[in-house]
């Protein structure tokens, strides 16, 4: 989903609730209602993802503190319902969001034999769908807060893995053969015949957020999480980076991914309710 189409989704939805008409009463403290919005935010892992260590042949080592989690971002759509118990400030909730998400991370390590730097810097593009159950508090008629569970799948799509060089003045090396080009390897040595190479991630998010209702039809709401994977398909997979364009043998760093890392993020969604 390209940042064009999210941002006519977002005007979409604007109009579309300026034509609905609430079923809800004069309070907002009515019985049920759906939602539908779109949503957006970022996440951070909170300890390195994946393990790195040279083999007997690498001249690299990894420089100190060289390994760095980015910032990653996700956008999408979500539906909703909301409905009044007993009490009817007190709410329960489930909503639903196929997103689209990007994270990366990148490493670094000096050359023993130049002082050169390179960097590997993997990106990871996921399509995840993110479902969940809350209960939502409304504290006035505008304001109200909530804490949920929720359940997320992510179908990974082929990592996309890239080389930088540069010297001790910090000048860029473009061409420099051992760092030129890689591939994906098995641990036997073997190459991946297809690169097309698909994972899945499945865990759990706790989450804690607050709902602003801007009119009878339109609200804003921003939630915290608190992320736990359970799952994740390249956990037994090692990966060989590889340089040796010109024969000059690999780049000697193996990688593996972790399996159980903790992410936090925030999401904040706007749409509008009927």
């Amino acid at each position: 989903m390209s940042k064009k189409l999210f941002v006519s989704i977002v005007i979409i939805f604007v109009a579309a609730a300026n034509c609905l008409h609430s079923q809800e009463y004069d309070t907002y403290l009515y019985k049920s209602d759906f939602r539908i919005g779109v949503t957006f935010g970022a996440n951070m892992n909170l300890q390195r993802s994946v393990l790195l260590w040279p083999d007997i042949n690498c001249k690299l080592t990894e420089t100190k503190d060289g390994f760095k989690n980015k910032l990653g971002k996700s956008y999408g759509i979500f539906i909703g319902h909301e409905k009044a118990l007993k009490n009817e400030r007190l709410r329960w909730g489930f909503d639903i969001a196929p997103c689209y998400s990007i994270e990366r991370w990148t490493a670094d390590f000096e050359n023993d034999t130049n002082g050169n730097i390179t960097t590997i810097e993997n990106y990871i593009v996921t399509i995840f769908l993110d479902e969940g159950f809350y209960l939502s508090y409304l504290l006035n008629d505008r304001f109200a807060i909530n804490a949920g569970l929720n359940l997320y799948e992510s179908l990974i799509f082929p990592i996309i893995t890239t080389f930088s060089t540069v010297d001790r003045n910090g000048g860029k090396l473009d061409n420099n053969p051992l760092y030129s080009e890689f591939e994906l390897m098995e641990p036997d040595g073997k190459k991946i015949t297809d690169m097309v190479k698909f994972g899945f991630k499945a865990g759990a998010r706790l989450r804690l957020g607050a709902t602003y209702n801007i009119n009878k039809r339109l609200f804003v709401s921003a939630n915290a999480y608190y992320s736990l994977p359970f799952y994740l398909s390249f956990s037994k997979d090692y990966i060989h980076f590889e340089g040796d364009e010109y024969g000059l043998g690999h780049l000697g760093v193996v990688g593996k991914y972790k399996t159980f890392v903790q992410n936090a993020g925030l999401m904040v969604s706007f749409g509008f309710k009927f």
